[in-house]
């Protein structure tokens, strides 16, 4: 169905949707996560070798002036070996003191990357479980419009089908029994006429017309053209047509009255002489389709000239265009759309 592929590649955009973006959100929480691992490290070391460098200086001045003081008197020796003392103790000090503080720098600080990260990659999640939400939500909407959709249009092809046509001053009602058979991708239409014959009309008579009416409709009206499937994704794409004429005594789909001698039919009055011709022509009304001839009461007409049988009901044939309602009907029907090839 025409909508279903509509539901169907909204439904793939969404799933398309959230794996990229989910990869996306992948992706930046692995770079940052590198990126905080690689500043931790970095400091780390820069920490370790500040304290190393701290503290091999402190060594070096204490025994720098450890060597120093060996050269004193006895009595400065000592008062030079407690300022050695005090000095290095103040510089391990500021060693400690400096490194610790680097330390804290490097743990708050990575701390705070790895908390960015956090925050961005629930961010990123949060994002995707929207936007997500919001396509599927409006798949849901597609989908149950289409659902909605397909419903109303199958309400416009009932089986007993019946529709009013217009054209100027003249006004008719379309109707037939249409059956379709997903199997075999076929239509079979079936137009059901009772014949009320004056009182003049002999029953021969009526017969023997009878039997070339109901084989020149069915000739004219089947299989001259498929229904191809032009938009959707139901299994026929392509459905053959035909037509089957039944004069009945009751549940028709059209009465007509058949007179005795000659003159001009109508869809609804036909003569024992009428040609086959003429009751293709009339079915064609049966089934839908306006005249195509001039006509002074019906000044905006279409008039044709490609050798039509609602054209000319005696030497004309069916056109694509003459099985428009049978492929409105169908389109209905599946909620795909099918047009006469």
């Amino acid at each position: 169905m025409a909508c279903r592929d509509t539901v169907g590649r909204a439904r793939r955009t969404c799933i398309q949707w959230e794996a990229t973006q989910r990869a996306r959100c992948a992706a930046w929480r692995t770079v940052w996560t590198q990126r905080c691992t690689a500043w931790a490290t970095e400091w780390e070391q820069r920490c370790t070798q500040w304290r190393t460098v701290t503290e091999r200086q402190c060594d070096r001045w204490e025994e720098e002036r450890t060597r120093e003081c060996a050269d004193w008197i006895i009595i400065f020796r000592w008062i030079c070996l407690a300022w050695t003392w005090v000095s290095t103790w103040v510089c391990r000090a500021w060693s400690w003191v400096t490194s610790t503080v680097c330390d804290v720098w490097t743990w708050v600080t990575t701390q705070v990357c790895r908390t960015w990260v956090w925050i961005g990659s629930l961010v990123c999640d949060l994002w995707v479980l929207v936007t997500t939400f919001v396509c599927r939500l409006w798949v849901f909407v597609l989908d149950t419009w289409c659902t909605l959709w397909c419903a109303v249009r199958r309400l416009f092809a009932p089986t007993e089908f019946s529709e009013g046509r217009s054209e100027c001053i003249y006004g008719w009602t379309s109707r037939y029994r249409a059956e379709f058979d997903l199997e075999r991708c076929h239509l079979q239409i079936t137009l059901r006429i009772r014949l009320n014959p004056d009182a003049d009309v002999s029953a021969t008579a009526l017969a023997t017309q009878q039997a070339v009416w109901e084989t020149a409709i069915e000739n004219a009206w089947s299989g001259q053209f498929a229904l191809v499937l032009t938009d959707g994704t139901c299994s026929c794409g392509r459905v053959t047509v035909a037509v089957d004429v039944q004069f009945v005594t009751s549940n028709e789909h059209h009465t007509v009255r058949v007179r005795s001698g000659s003159g001009r039919a109508d869809m609804t009055n036909w003569y024992v002489t009428s040609t086959g011709g003429t009751a293709a022509h009339e079915s064609g009304h049966m089934f839908g389709n306006a005249d195509e001839y001039a006509d002074s009461n019906c000044p905006g007409r279409t008039v044709t000239s490609d050798g039509s049988i609602m054209q000319s009901s005696q030497t004309g044939t069916v056109k694509a265009r003459h099985y428009d309602s049978f492929a409105r009907w169908l389109s209905n029907r599946t909620c795909c759309d099918y047009a006469a090839r």
